[in-house]
């Protein structure tokens, strides 16, 4: 039997006393209810309307489940894509989602998450849009709706389960006004009528249904929605048990609901406390009068204590220490009120200070940056405390109750509420035993007055014991016998589930299996499961998903009758890769002869002609990748004057100019030739981004004393902006403010906490400064929000590689060189061999050699090169080039994929992130620029612009090898070509 120790707080309940009527008059209801979704697009002229609202709630047992069907309509004459987004409280779950397809609502399947943004992404990128839900970090939902096609509308429905307790909230505020309005509330099992508490704005009524239960019900046309929530407050029946049960896949469920009065007794508070106070960016929104309140009661009761005070954000500071006598903690206050929000949050960095004996913890617990895992063990009680909307509930819950103390919502409770649970001692839930039960738990949520249980059937009847810890100490206990069948309801095997899913998030990177075995089994939105619509059956089959009942008719024949292409065995994709791999051999085995750059010209001006005639205004569209397109670049050996722009051929300049440096030139390139590798010397410049924007402009004519000031006054015009935040750390860590610099970067964590394109850029930055430690745990997240991404693979294997993990980085990019990846990737495999290969050489030669018994010994072979370099960018659907031009002004790209020295680029990735690879085993001396062609991209939505990451390398996999790493914006949506870098071999 399982339980949750510590979190119920209940009354002093004798064996024979009868229990208490539930405290409807004496208890305040919850102050908050949940804000209702909200839809964001983007670039809208006109507002898009919603002009239909339908609200149905079924109440049963202490379980309620809204149903919300909202109609939206574009007023605007063109295509708009939506965002419905809506955060939820603690305890509530989305069960379910429907969207309409050609005018019908189709109800959304449950999917692996990882596997449902696959298909999601590889569905839109045919133009066929399908509809995905899915939470992120701190019961936050989102619902991408496209099309919204012009002066037309769009229904979407969504249910959601939430515990009612003694009184439920259901917001109405969903809009000024809505055209139609419908609004149902059920409570079918209840035996007497529920109540409208405080406003009731719509004048509604419960009346008995003649099923069984009461309702009420309301219609409106044109009709102002109130700002404030309905409260209903329900009472028990006469047994004084509220109960449901529902039979569902051979097993029976049961909830149960307790009416408890909650008695307390002060608590001695101790001399020394620690106070933690998460002071990141997103900290800024929570509700800080709430909690200057809070603590303005809990001084109150303090006749003298030090406090040992701490704020975290990308780091913990040292502690401050500060004194309260007799209840006076101004100079406390005022250092809480001067604190500057800013940074990601690395709860983890937070220790116990060693003295202590207690901790009150103000943060909406979603810990999001840092090496060191969050510690839900700490070793003196916690007071964990949050009043953000956004929130991770089972973290602070778990962090609270396994250290002894307690969890308090201020969202759940009025400040008289959160003060006694904070200065009290109460009556604790010890234990449950059960007979003809089994897993039966508390609910997630303490409803107030209300103990809610929920557990399955093992026989006809269940006997439910719960051991009590009193205040005194003294123990007692409460047997409760229910029986099987009683008042079903569809809504109790939700409870099980959802309160189930709640325990097992307290732990989310142990439990992630059993979390996606539950969200796929009750159709629930969980950090592993989201749910899914897609728009033809036929994506259902292509993608092996089941689909909502009407549809498996047709789906069960297309299936049978479909002959799948069958997929490359193991044993064939790897002698493919093989046979790739000993191209390559080949290729770095051949000698190639150095010639005059006269010839080279003609040459490259005949294959440029060729080209161009060929790719004559070629767009993005008709290189199959995209929906924007620019002008083309100019050919670089027009640019340079080696060929004329008009007949592609040789200008007459360029070549007197070549014939006169030419015997020169080529004496000279015979004579550095004969070097060896040891003796030539290659160096590596960065071409710097200029950046216009006026922040930089004025830090760079601000004092040093002044900067921090007037970035902190800058953001707030730019605080959802990626190139800001980029731009100004890049600024400090020039300046040599390296600790600023990187709290201004982790901002980006800040952002979006599930945005893979935010997430890899941050980790490639933090790279770039040699910050391994805080790139390898996001890169980590990013492999979990992206496990069918071979990009995904080969950033955590170099990450850990830089980290000195040489065995763990070897099987993350043996990964890559194996795995199944999409078509979107070309060659991703042959560039992770070669990196794989460079490991396995560095720790033979450092002495710490790798296990290679599972690598298949074909593909074991070091190829180190004199020059390569490497670019990948952060957004997907995207198309840019590598363009490497060496001494000789010859352009290797994809159109021109080896050079007459050798140099050789691996093949176009046009479908987003790349790499692409330019390789050199021997570097012809001179300069060689390294630029990147910026196509376009095809997204409905893109972060600010497309960001590059470059990684240079001299002596690749040689004892020399020297990197530099850069990272760069693109500010256009195509049709750009910048200089990044270059190299100059002597």
């Amino acid at each position: 039997v399982a339980f949750l120790s510590s979190q119920i707080s209940v009354a002093n309940i004798s064996p024979a006393a009868p229990l208490s009527p539930p405290l409807t008059q004496s208890v305040p209801p919850p102050i908050t209810a949940w804000r209702p979704p909200r839809l964001v697009v983007q670039g809208a002229e006109q507002p898009v309307l919603l002009q239909s609202l339908q609200i149905d709630v079924e109440v049963s047992a202490g379980v309620a489940e809204t149903r919300v069907t909202m109609e939206f309509f574009n007023p605007n004459n063109r295509v708009l894509e939506g965002e419905l987004q809506f955060p939820l409280l603690a305890g509530q779950t989305v069960t379910g989602f429907a969207l309409d397809v050609n005018g019908k609502l189709r109800d959304a399947v449950p999917v692996e998450k990882a596997r449902a943004q696959e298909v999601f992404e590889d569905i839109a990128r045919q133009r066929v849009d399908p509809g995905l839900l899915q939470s992120t970090l701190g019961n936050n939902y989102k619902l991408r709706i496209y099309p919204l096609n012009p002066r037309s509308s769009r229904t979407v429905a969504i249910r959601l389960s939430e515990s009612a307790g003694a009184t439920l909230q259901i917001p109405l505020a969903y809009a000024d006004s809505v055209r139609d309005f419908a609004l149902v509330v059920r409570y079918p099992s209840a035996s007497t009528a529920p109540k409208l508490t405080g406003n009731n704005p719509l004048n509604l009524r419960f009346l008995a249904d003649p099923k069984g239960g009461f309702f009420a019900t309301l219609q409106a046309v044109d009709m102002n929605l109130p700002r404030n929530a309905l409260q209903v407050s329900s009472a028990v029946d006469s047994g004084g048990v509220l109960i449901a049960t529902e039979k569902r896949e051979g097993e029976e469920f049961f909830t149960l609901g307790l009416p408890l009065k909650l008695e307390m007794q002060p608590r001695k508070l101790p001399q020394r406390m620690m106070l933690v106070w998460d002071a990141s960016a997103s900290a800024a929104n929570r509700a800080h009068d709430k909690e200057f309140a809070l603590l303005d009661t809990y001084f109150q009761q303090v006749s003298n204590q030090e406090i040992s005070f701490v704020t975290v954000a990308d780091t913990a500071t040292p502690p401050q220490m500060f004194t309260v006598r007799n209840g006076d903690w101004s100079s406390l206050k005022r250092a809480l009120q001067a604190i500057v929000y800013d940074g990601a949050s690395n709860l983890g960095a937070v220790v116990h200070d060693g003295r202590s004996q207690e901790v009150l913890w103000f943060s909406d617990g979603l810990s999001n940056y840092g090496a060191q895992a969050w510690n839900r063990k700490f070793p003196i009680p916690v007071y964990a405390i949050n009043t953000a909307s956004s929130y991770n509930s089972a973290g602070l819950r778990a962090l609270a109750q396994n250290s002894g103390g307690q969890f308090i919502d201020m969202n759940l409770l009025l400040l008289a509420q959160a003060s006694k649970k904070l200065l009290n001692r109460t009556t604790q839930l010890a234990n449950i035993s059960a007979v003809g039960a089994r897993d039966v738990m508390v609910t997630e949520e303490d409803a107030l007055g209300m103990l809610q249980l929920t557990g399955i059937f093992t026989a006809g009847q269940a006997e439910l014991t719960l051991n009590f810890v009193q205040v005194n100490g003294k123990n007692n206990s409460r047997t409760v016998r229910i029986r099987s069948g009683q008042n079903p309801s569809r809504l109790a095997a939700l409870a099980w589930a959802k309160t189930r899913l709640a325990e097992l998030s307290a732990q989310p990177h142990l439990n992630k299996t059993q979390i996606r075995t539950l969200g796929k089994r009750f159709g629930l939105v969980t950090q592993e499961t989201s749910l899914l619509v897609l728009e033809r059956v036929e994506d259902y089959v292509r993608h092996e998903i089941t689909p909502p009942p009407e549809l498996r008719p047709v789906y069960d024949n297309l299936l049978a009758r479909t002959v799948r292409q069958k997929q490359q065995t193991e044993a064939q994709r790897l002698a493919n890769l093989v046979r790739r791999f000993q191209a390559r051999i080949s290729w770095w085995e051949k000698d190639f002869p150095k010639e005059a750059p006269l010839k080279i010209a003609k040459k490259e001006a005949r294959n440029r002609a060729a080209l161009e005639e060929s790719d004559n205004g070629r767009s993005f569209f008709q290189r199959g990748t995209g929906s924007s397109s620019g002008p083309a670049a100019p050919s670089l050996a027009q640019s340079e004057g080696i060929i004329d722009a008009r007949n592609a051929r040789p200008a007459p300049a360029a070549i007197a100019a070549a014939n006169n440096q030419s015997k020169a030139f080529i004496d000279g390139a015979i004579a550095r030739d004969k070097l060896s590798v040891e003796e030539r010397s290659i160096s590596i410049q960065i071409k710097s981004a200029v950046s216009n924007a006026p922040y930089l402009k004025r830090l760079q004519a601000a004092r040093a004393e002044d900067w921090q000031s007037i970035y902190l006054d800058e953001r707030r015009d730019f605080v959802r902006s990626v190139s800001f935040y980029l731009d100004v750390a890049e600024f400090f860590f020039d300046k040599g403010q390296t600790p600023l610099a990187l709290r201004v970067l982790s901002n980006l964590a800040e952002l979006d906490l599930e945005n893979r394109q935010v997430l890899r850029l941050l980790a490639y930055r933090l790279t770039q400064a040699n910050q391994i430690a805080l790139a390898l745990p996001i890169f980590e997240r990013v492999l979990e929000l992206a496990p069918n991404e071979p990009q995904s693979f080969r950033d955590l294997g170099l990450a850990l590689a830089q980290a000195g993990e040489s065995q763990r980085a070897v099987e993350r990019l043996y990964e890559v060189v194996t795995g199944q990846w999409s078509e979107r990737f070309p060659d991703i495999d042959l560039i992770a061999l070669t990196e794989l290969n460079a490991i396995v050489d560095k720790a033979r030669r450092t002495g710490t050699p790798v296990d290679t018994s599972s690598i298949d010994k074909r593909l074991l072979r070091h190829l180190p090169l004199d020059v390569r370099v490497v670019l990948s960018w952060d957004a997907d659907n995207t198309d840019v080039d590598l363009h490497v031009i060496d001494p000789n002004g010859e352009e290797v790209y994809f159109g021109h994929s080896q050079s007459y020295q050798g140099g050789a680029i691996t093949r176009d990735a046009t479908g987003g992130y790349g790499p692409e690879e330019f390789a050199l085993k021997v570097a012809k001396p001179g300069k060689y620029r390294v630029e990147a062609n910026f196509y376009g991209h095809r997204q409905q939505v893109l972060i600010n612009s497309t960001g590059l990451m470059l990684w240079l390398s001299s002596g690749f996999g040689k004892p020399t090898q020297i990197d530099q790493r850069t990272t760069r914006r693109l500010k256009s949506s195509g049709g750009e070509r910048i200089v990044i870098g270059e190299f100059e071999v002597k």
